[in-house]
């Protein structure tokens, strides 16, 4: 694989309701009712992209894309990749295998008729790859996806999942191979540290944000940047949980903003559909359901 130092900017389309259980996610049959933040704050995510000149892979959940078509739409006519975060959020190791690929293809199904273009790409809830689900990869290229975000190489709350890659890399499966792009971590005190997205990003301050990227880029090691609609809206409903819980949900939401601005500012962004056309040769993505492969 050739180097191809630009970073990855992803986007995970859910709304503030969208936690988990742990975190006080109310069941499925009360989301209609709950007040949504997620068009307001993706639409801010969006302008400000479009200010850097940015092109982003946008994880829909299908519960968000069904309900608000217009924001698949929105972000497809602005020239980002969709991408598909599972139905309901549901996590991966709490699921058989059969109920895994049963949410993912109703996901799947929803954004393609949308945006009338093959959905390759996914991450799961919450990281929730662990190896407990040692058919997950499997089970992915066999329902059609070609590329994965969902490992998180750290252990972590909800997930974890062992790898020394920190490139993009190559998984292969009985099915057919799986792009993973996994989430960035850096060394920091000893111990492997995600800087780069959700709570650790609001957590750790803008300028070491910026060293561990610029450290990573100097590697050779693309940065991958995952960010949630909700953290453009410092504002939004709380959920009631615990209080270590409350605080990395709610920490330093106020600045989100500024520290996107300063990422945004100072780096090379694709998406993962443009990596895996420039990094793995032979490899080309094209719309309208279409996939070639040069031998």
């Amino acid at each position: 694989m050739s180097e191809y130092p630009k970073s990855i900017f992803t986007i995970d389309v859910e709304d503030y309701f969208n936690v988990t259980e742990e975190r006080g996610e109310p069941p499925v049959s009360e989301w209609d009712s709950l007040p949504g933040i997620v068009e307001s704050g993706f639409l801010k995510l969006l302008d400000l992209l479009d200010i850097y000149q940015v092109k982003a892979t946008c994880f829909f959940l299908g519960y968000i894309a069904n309900k608000y078509p217009q924001l698949v739409q929105e972000a497809q006519k602005r020239g980002h990749e969709i991408a598909s975060h599972g139905m309901f959020h549901r996590i991966i190791y709490k699921m058989s295998r059969e109920e895994f690929t049963a949410d993912i293809l109703q996901s799947k199904n929803i954004l393609e008729d949308i945006c009338s273009e093959k959905v390759m790409a996914f991450r799961s809830p919450s990281f929730s790859l662990t190896e407990a689900t040692p058919w997950f990869f499997e089970a992915l290229a066999e329902t059609g996806f070609i590329a994965d975000s969902s490992v998180f190489p750290v252990k972590r709350d909800y997930g974890g999942f062992q790898t020394t890659q920190k490139k993009p890399y190559q998984i292969t499966t009985d099915k057919g191979n799986i792009y993973e792009f996994p989430i960035s971590v850096a060394p920091f005190c000893g111990k492997e540290i995600c800087f780069f997205g959700g709570g650790y990003l609001r957590l750790f301050p803008k300028q070491l944000i910026l060293y561990m990227h610029k450290k990573l880029s100097k590697e050779g090691i693309p940065t991958l940047f995952y960010i949630h609609p909700r953290e453009m809206e410092p504002q939004h409903p709380r959920l009631k949980m615990n209080k270590m819980a409350y605080f990395k949900s709610y920490v330093n939401l106020n600045t989100v903003k500024p520290k996107l601005e300063a990422i945004l500012s100072c780096s090379k962004f694709v998406t993962c559909r443009q990596y895996i056309e420039t990094c793995f040769p032979g490899r080309t993505m094209v719309s309208a359901f279409t996939e070639v492969e040069d031998l």
